[in-house]
């Protein structure tokens, strides 16, 4: 179980969460950072069809569940391991 965020220096780049409600990896990544307290903007591709093009593009020319853009960076599918590497490089600190 991930402890609390505490914020330390700057703040961290903001997280944008791209999928689906029922993908089973983007559930699991949403409920990693509520437990955690890492405030995330969920986009629900089926809800918002205009940002397709755009994760298409970023994902190497397919639509992947969940895509993630972590400041710079963009996660497609990311195993948690990944994700802590990105989170931790964003200035979320160790969680």
């Amino acid at each position: 179980m991930a402890s609390a965020y505490r914020a330390r220096g700057p703040a961290p780049a903001p997280i944008v969460i791209y999928g689906s409600r029922w993908c089973g990896i983007t559930m699991m990544i949403r409920r990693y950072l509520d437990r955690a307290g890492i405030p995330y903007r969920f986009v629900d591709w089926e809800a918002h069809p205009e940002v397709r093009s755009e994760l298409e593009w970023l994902a190497g020319g397919r639509l992947a569940s969940p895509t993630i853009k972590l400041g710079g960076q963009v996660l497609v599918q990311p195993s948690m391991r990944e994700l802590e590497w990105a989170l931790a490089r964003a200035g979320y600190g160790s969680l």
